[in-house]
């Protein structure tokens, strides 16, 4: 099983409104900020299951049992994009059920479906706009590592901000 963007990542929010909240007042670490941006929401994402960011995916199952119960990996997901291919043939006989708390494919009629083979799975994910309370949590994130980014020992110099896990852990699959 694996899962990849295949649209490019964008930030969901203006450099400015970043530099702003890390009192920053030019352009001049806009590369840095950016590469602290996409780390606190690559943190953020991984520990709610949410995209902070309109994206593509697509995603390699094997077999029919790969797909049959398979939790779409990211979202939200707009279910009206799903669509199941093996190579260039388009997949029928499933669905989404709608009935869990995950979008999961099921499917109804195993006729045209092979064991071994692989299947492409691909869909668009990601939140149209950020909660403020999770926007917030990230933009804390992002500060942390654009002022912490080159400090190294073998005990954290400076803690993370405990509000950005207390405000993540509200969100989907979070475990802090």
């Amino acid at each position: 099983m694996s899962y990849s963007y295949t649209t490019a990542a964008q930030l969901p929010v203006s450099l400015s409104a970043i530099r702003d909240h890390c009192r920053v007042y030019d352009s001049s670490f806009d590369t840095q900020l950016t590469r602290a941006w996409f780390a606190a929401a690559l943190d953020i994402e991984n520990r709610t299951g949410l995209l902070l960011r309109p994206v593509s995916v697509e995603e390699v199952r094997y077999g029919l049992l790969g797909v049959d119960g398979h939790v779409l990996e990211v979202g939200p997901v707009d279910l009206s994009t799903v669509v199941i291919k093996q190579g260039t043939e388009t997949m029928y006989g499933w669905r989404v059920d709608r009935n869990t708390v995950e979008p999961t494919l099921c499917i109804y009629d195993r006729s045209g479906w092979d064991h071994r083979l692989d299947y492409t799975i691909t869909y668009d994910a990601g939140l149209a706009a950020i909660p403020n309370d999770l926007l917030v949590a990230t933009l804390e994130l992002t500060a942390h590592h654009f002022e912490n980014r080159e400090a190294t020992t073998e005990k954290p110099l400076y803690a993370v901000p405990s509000s950005v896990w207390s405000i993540v852990q509200n969100y989907g699959r979070a475990k802090v």
